[in-house]
């Protein structure tokens, strides 16, 4: 059993490069690339922090079903989030924005930390039936703006650099995007159940807790302005439902977007603290102090 054990643990940056080499594809080129991206750990001079979090090994069992892909067919909103198993039963575990009308809209406010420097945010997130608008407020400073069409946004022009790269974690590194998502018909993948860290002393006896592990792929074909992960890496807690984690790409690092609060307010259920790393090192950190829903009237 022990044996067994052992030979089922599997690193999560490995994880990493079986699930971008899951797109069939996906050329030798870009494995070798995400692959030596994972390793090398980039110095960024307007993020030197400490690190916050090591790096967690995860043990795999079982087999991973496929989820099917998802597609726009009708005009209803809430009828089109309910086409992804994995999805419709996460959305009706958040909250009436996904279920109910009225609640197309819902504002976020807080502070945001980069680095050594603080910003009061509002963050907005606007659903329709082609998918989401983020519209996002750091203190006196220009608009920024994400939707499936455009994608990162700045004042009106195309985000460039740590502004796209900001944007993107705030507008994706979501658990609403985990729902959204297959409304621009992103893929999703369930790469397995019940996965828990391989560190842990005693594997058999390890009452911690254990994630579901699902890719959502970003569609082929996407315009130029898609996001620059190409897939997102999920990490729902198989006990309380909810998202702890969101691992993603970014050219040649590995971002990690913690969740580490809740909030149930109102029938919604939120997150209202959110660290980012960067190759391990802690570059961003969300603390959400206000919510408020509403239709989009």
């Amino acid at each position: 059993m022990k044996q067994e054990n052992a030979r089922k643990r599997l690193c999560w940056k490995s994880a990493i490069k079986i699930i971008a080499g899951s797109r069939t594809r996906l050329s030798v080129l870009g494995i070798t690339m995400l692959a030596a991206g994972v390793l090398v750990t980039v110095a960024v001079s307007a993020y030197n922090r400490a690190p916050l979090i090591e790096s967690k090994a995860v043990k795999l069992t079982g087999t991973a079903p496929f989820v099917q892909k998802g597609g726009k067919s009708g005009r209803d909103l809430h009828g089109r989030l309910s086409l992804q198993p994995e999805v419709d039963r996460f959305r009706r575990r958040l909250g009436l924005r996904f279920t109910t009308p009225g609640r197309e809209r819902s504002t976020l406010v807080g502070r945001l930390t980069i680095g050594a420097q603080q910003y009061q945010v509002r963050i907005s997130r606007i659903q329709d039936v082609d998918g989401e608008q983020v519209e996002i407020a750091l203190n006196s400073g220009p608009p920024l703006i994400w939707n499936d069409k455009d994608g990162a946004k700045s004042g009106g022009r195309d985000a460039t650099g740590l502004e796209r790269s900001l944007i993107e974690r705030l507008a994706l590194d979501s658990p609403d995007q985990f729902i959204l998502a297959q409304l621009r018909g992103a893929s999703y993948y369930t790469i397995e159940r019940f996965v828990q860290p391989a560190d842990v002393a005693d594997a058999e006896s390890y009452d911690g807790p254990v994630w579901d592990l699902v890719r959502v792929g970003e569609p082929e074909g996407a315009a130029q302005n898609r996001s620059q992960s190409s897939w997102r890496l999920y990490y729902l807690n198989s006990a309380t439902g909810l998202l702890d984690r969101v691992i993603s790409q970014e050219q040649e690092a590995t971002v990690a977007a913690e969740f580490t609060q809740w909030v149930t307010q109102g029938g919604e259920k939120l997150p209202t603290r959110i660290a980012w790393t960067r190759n391990e090192l802690l570059v961003m950190e969300l603390v959400i102090n206000g919510i408020s829903h509403g239709s989009l009237q």
